[in-house]
């Protein structure tokens, strides 16, 4: 399937040389945490990963709106999450791993610098926006059980279920900034995306998204 999508999307690339679009595919690697308010917490960082389509449109010779589509993971390993904010325990001595998949689409505006005829490097910036597709998330006690005798309960990551007061809002929408080397179709691309929106559904408590990437690109 990637193979006939790459060769489809290469035969667009040839047949519109003169087009102001370009389309590409990326994959690389995610560095994620969450911005919380709980001081008494302790979030980690979180590695993941991103797969997804590129689309550029020149506008000019330098300047340049980035877009695509990408799946991307992103979440945060935070210890003692619910310390000091809730009735009946202090919430300590436990561990919340959130996993969150996403789909993720990006409106940057991009400057590019032309360094040499084989090298380009292109600086963007914009919002973004993200839907929350799947995801499984845990809360590990270490040093007591659950009713069922387990130390470990896993949930959906989004939803509306029984699991409502611990799960995320699906939306999500943040500011991004990308720096990208382009070598001929080659591009190697750092980013970073900061989450605006406060996407916990429990009341009383924010969580917003953090991701730092490194993904590898081929533009046709």
């Amino acid at each position: 399937m990637l193979l006939l999508i790459l060769i489809f999307l290469n035969g667009l690339s040839i047949s519109a040389q003169d087009s102001p679009f370009r389309l590409g595919v990326k994959a690389g690697v995610n560095i994620s945490n969450a911005i919380i308010d709980n001081k008494d917490a302790d979030p980690k960082l979180k590695v993941g990963y991103q797969v997804g389509v590129t689309v550029d449109y020149s506008l000019t010779r330098d300047w340049l709106i980035q877009s695509g589509l990408s799946f991307t993971t992103k979440g945060a390993k935070i210890d003692d999450f619910l310390a000091g904010k809730v009735d009946g325990g202090d919430g300590r001595g436990e561990t919340y791993t959130f996993n969150q998949l996403y789909i993720q689409l990006p409106v940057y505006a991009a400057y590019r610098i032309n360094v040499s005829d084989n090298l380009g490097i292109v600086i963007g910036a914009g919002p973004y926006m993200a839907y929350g597709v799947g995801g499984k998330s845990k809360r590990k006690l270490h040093d007591a059980i659950f009713s069922d005798g387990s130390t470990e309960l896993k949930f959906d990551t989004f939803g509306n279920g029984d699991d409502a007061s611990e799960q995320l809002n699906r939306f999500d929408f943040g500011l991004g900034l990308n720096v990208s080397a382009e070598f001929g179709k080659i591009v190697v691309g750092l980013g970073y995306e900061h989450g605006l929106l406060n996407i916990a559904a429990i009341d009383g408590f924010k969580y917003r998204n953090q991701n730092a990437g490194l993904t590898l690109g081929y533009r046709f």
